[in-house]
């Protein structure tokens, strides 16, 4: 889960980095991305479509 802490001083809310990521979410996805043939990495793959970045260099 996502730890989440407010600066009620300046509206902000910071999230923990290191446990910045949804295990559940990412489970879903890759069980998601599984079911339908999707490589998870590499040209086409979940990983290059989640972060926007062109594989190759």
């Amino acid at each position: 889960m996502t730890d989440v802490t407010s600066d009620s001083e300046a509206g902000e809310v910071a999230v923990d980095p290191t446990n910045a990521v949804d295990d559940g979410l990412v489970a879903e996805l890759v069980a998601r991305a599984q079911a339908d043939g999707v490589k998870l990495t590499g040209e086409g793959g979940l990983l290059a479509e989640l972060t926007g970045l062109d594989p190759e260099f």
